[in-house]
This record gives C-alpha cells, sequence and structure tokens, in this order.
C-alpha cells in the first residue's frame, strides 16, 4: 500500500456530465473515455456517465470498446481511430461500434474485407463515419475526398444507415474564436444538405462555440478539468474527478545556503523548514515540475522546492504548520489540477493520464 493516493470521484463526474447536458441542448452526448477514462479508470468513468444519461462514450481503439462491451455497456462507441485490418472489423460488426474512416486506406481494406465476404457481408452491420479534416491537418480526409468516400462506404453492405461525417478542432481553447470558426465554417460547407449524424464539439468547442451537430464528444471537462487556456474549472461550474494525496514523512530544518535534492537545484536562501512529502514521478507527479510548483499541506498553500524524485518530493514549510503524518494534496478540490499542470508546463490531461499502476490498481472510488 502506497502513502500517496488517489481518490475518484464519481459524484463529481456525474456533475460535469451534467454541465455538459445543459451546454449540449438537444445534441446527444459521446462522453470521451479513451486512455483508461483520462486516467480515473474505464469502467468507472463509464458507469458514472451512463447513470448521467450519456447516450454513448467515445474511445480510441477497438480494444477500448470490446473492454465496455464486456463489462455490459449497450450505449453506442465511437472509435475514434477506426478499424485497421479484417479481424477489426468483424469485431465491428459483432459488437455494434461506430467506426471512423480518417483514411483512404482504411476503406480499401473494407472494400478487400467485403468482398472476401461474398454475400456474407450483409449478415451484420456497423455504422461508419467519416473524419473531415478542416484545418488540423492531423487525421483526416481533405474535403475534396469526402463525397467518393462516402459513396465507397454505402457501396459496403456492412456500413449500417447513413455515413456520419465529424471533425475535431485545433483551437478551441483560445481566446480567439477566429481559427474555430473558420473550421466550422468548412464544415458547414460540406455538412449543407449531409444526410447522415453529425459531430463537431469537443469540450472546448461546447462551451465556447455555436457549431451545431447532432452528437457532441466532450472529455476532460467531464473529468472537471479546465478545456481552455484561460481561465479555471470552477469558472465553468465543473469539479474535480481525481484527488491526488499523500503525508509528510519527514520535516527537517535546512541551513541557509544549503542544497536541497538531486543536482542541488534550490538552495535554501535562510534557515528553514522543508517538508518530505510521499509522492514523486513514481506515482505520476510530473518529475520536471519546478520549484514553485504549487502544493498544499493542511489545507494550507504553499510550493515544492527541489528536483522531483521517484517517490518523494521537497516542500517549503516556511510559514506553515506541520508535522510528520499530516496530509499534502497535490491536486484536488483545495488545488485545481490546470494549476499544478500549468506551472510544470504540461496540461491536466497528461497529469491524470500518467498516474502509476498502483495508484491506479489501489484508486479509492468515493460516491458511487
Amino acid at each position: 500500500m502506497r502513502r500517496a493516493r488517489l481518490t475518484i470521484d464519481a459524484a463529481a463526474l456525474r456533475h460535469n456530465l451534467g454541465v455538459a447536458r445543459r451546454a449540449a441542448g438537444p445534441r446527444r452526448i459521446f462522453a470521451a473515455i479513451k486512455a483508461d477514462g483520462y486516467g480515473h479508470g474505464m469502467q468507472t468513468a463509464a458507469s458514472a456517465f451512463a447513470a448521467a444519461g450519456a447516450e454513448g462514450f467515445a474511445v480510441a481503439t477497438p480494444g477500448e470498446a470490446l473492454a465496455l462491451r464486456g463489462a455490459g455497456f449497450d450505449q453506442r462507441l465511437l472509435v475514434l481511430q477506426g478499424a485497421l485490418d479484417a479481424e477489426e472489423m468483424e469485431l465491428a460488426i459483432e459488437h455494434s461500434l461506430d467506426l471512423v474512416f480518417h483514411d483512404l486506406a482504411q476503406i480499401r481494406e473494407l472494400e478487400r474485407w467485403c468482398a472476401n465476404r461474398g454475400r456474407g457481408a450483409s449478415r451484420g452491420h456497423f455504422r461508419a463515419w467519416l473524419k473531415l479534416d478542416t484545418g488540423m491537418h492531423r487525421a483526416g480526409l481533405m474535403p475534396a475526398m469526402i463525397e467518393e468516400a462516402r459513396a465507397r462506404l454505402e457501396n459496403c453492405p456492412a456500413v449500417a444507415d447513413r455515413v456520419g461525417l465529424m471533425t475535431h478542432f485545433a483551437r478551441a481553447d483560445e481566446p480567439d474564436p477566429a481559427d474555430t470558426r473558420a473550421q466550422i465554417d468548412r464544415f458547414s460547407g460540406v455538412a449543407t444538405g449531409w444526410n447522415g449524424e453529425t459531430s463537431l464539439c469537443n469540450s472546448a468547442a461546447l462551451l465556447g462555440h455555436d457549431a451545431g451537430g447532432d452528437w457532441v464528444r466532450p472529455g476532460i471537462m467531464l473529468y472537471g478539468g479546465n478545456p481552455f487556456i484561460f481561465g479555471q474549472a470552477a469558472d465553468r461550474d465543473l469539479r474535480a474527478g481525481m484527488h491526488l494525496r499523500t503525508v509528510l514523512v519527514a520535516v527537517r530544518e535546512v541551513p541557509r545556503g544549503g542544497s536541497i535534492g538531486y543536482g542541488g537545484r534550490f538552495i535554501a536562501p535562510e534557515r528553514m523548514a522543508v517538508g518530505i512529502a510521499a509522492v514523486g514521478y513514481g506515482d505520476g507527479y510530473p518529475r520536471h515540475a519546478p520549484d514553485g510548483t504549487p502544493i498544499r499541506v493542511n489545507g494550507q498553500t504553499t510550493r515544492i522546492i527541489g528536483r522531483v524524485s521517484m517517490d518523494m518530493v521537497t516542500v517549503d514549510l516556511r510559514g506553515i504548520e506541520a508535522r510528520v503524518g499530516d496530509e499534502v494534496e497535490c491536486w484536488g478540490d483545495g488545488l485545481p489540477i490546470d494549476s499544478v499542470a500549468r506551472s510544470a508546463g504540461t496540461i491536466s490531461y497528461e497529469l491524470m493520464c500518467r498516474m502509476g499502476s498502483e495508484l491506479r490498481a489501489e484508486a479509492r472510488v468515493i460516491n458511487a
């Protein structure tokens, strides 16, 4: 049992889905739960979001979708990376998945698969979506390729219903809406008259842009992270789903001029009290967090000093009342994860997803 401990608040996850629901209006929700539910546990997240009314889940791979089906979830499952070979296409039919096609190579593989199956290809179906590249240039088909791609998909007897159309935003988290507005306009230019389902919005677009569509795909907001590069999650009534806490295992005095930790990065400017907290990069705390990264001891905000070790961080206790065994909050209700991520030069997504395997295995779920 590690001294660092992870707590997942299922009530907070349900609350955040409610925030997404109010923003979505009549649109349906694919709750993004890839990467083990953004580090919160895929089944824990899926259970919370299903209880709050999510109509579907967005995952990265067929393997993640199969894990959900195996756990008994019957919601729509949108596989964002789609299928790459015959085996994955068979699984899509068997488990009624929604597959995203973002490359012509996937469509060629589907056509070969249909040809090899012959007349038997009509025995089952999956739903197909085309991903339109509206300007992110990561994955997706250019507008000029969409009509041909749709015709080829509709010609496959394994594709059920009408083909959906989706896109993804590159800069919806920024205060200037110009690039996102341009992407929405490009999408609308292709989607006008489209006879299938459509989906555009991630968390930032859902809360900050009027993008339309039939389905929304919120992710980080569901876990209490701020989807924007400005402001705070609390500004949007979002609650922390993940709490990382530990304890002080030592309190000591360091003389003026004493260096602290590996490499002696921090030099004590005066005789000072220093705390040793039992958490480190082995638990998923960011090793590259600089001096000054916020942390809380006994409900009092202070900062880390010195380099983060595998299972320890050193904490500035000047002006802080503390003793061995006191609680240390790395992030959670009292300290937004976005504040720690910003100080460490990263984003809350990464901190959530990089939790150590032991911490995840021992994570406590509350308010389930």
